[in-house]
């Protein structure tokens, strides 16, 4: 019985961590390397044949910022353009444990080696109703005043009665990000 737990535990642990891989390795190709052009990045949703997002669905998860996602079949994942004032890709996921993080510091590293200036920003704890969110990344100033960030996500139900039902999952993801100018701070 313990070796059947045990396999069934490296399973698991292979499964998300290859998961982890193959949507580390989308992320790169839509959210950092074809991002923020939009157009070539709906060619590459439309050419994988992922669904579009109703507006609808995506309201649940942007509420009323402007955006647009899509659902990839074969990895139960997301993809998410948000548009400006915060431009924005993302890949989304659900998962039972975070994984590992290597291949996405791997080519967020290179990344952020090949345009320079990148530093780390604090991290970010916070609840949101029953949702307790974590953040981690790095971003740099642009010359406009503007921000380019990486970001790492996850989020998990902090409610106790609903996490005894079940709900122990994380939903994780990865977001590449141009933020505008802060706000001046008012006219002199």
């Amino acid at each position: 019985m313990l070796f059947v737990l045990a396999l069934q535990a490296a399973t698991s642990s292979i499964d998300v961590d290859a998961r982890m891989a193959r949507l580390t390795a989308l992320y790169d190709e839509i959210c950092l390397r074809t991002f923020p052009d939009d157009k070539a990045v709906e060619a590459i949703m439309t050419a994988r044949n992922a669904h579009e997002l109703s507006p609808a669905e995506v309201k649940v998860t942007m509420r009323d910022d402007p955006a647009r996602g899509w659902q990839l079949a074969d990895d139960k994942a997301t993809v998410w353009i948000e548009f400006p004032p915060f431009h924005a890709c993302s890949v989304r996921w659900n998962t039972p444990r975070i994984g590992d993080l290597a291949p996405y510091r791997a080519i967020a590293d290179k990344y952020e080696k090949n345009l320079g200036g990148f530093g780390p920003v604090s991290p970010f704890d916070g609840d949101q109703g029953e949702i307790h969110i974590h953040a981690v990344g790095e971003a740099r100033a642009l010359p406009d005043k503007s921000s380019e960030s990486l970001f790492i996500f996850d989020q998990h139900i902090t409610d106790p009665q609903k996490r005894a039902a079940g709900a122990t999952g994380i939903v994780f993801r990865f977001v590449h990000q141009f933020a505008p100018p802060p706000p001046s701070g008012g006219a002199k």
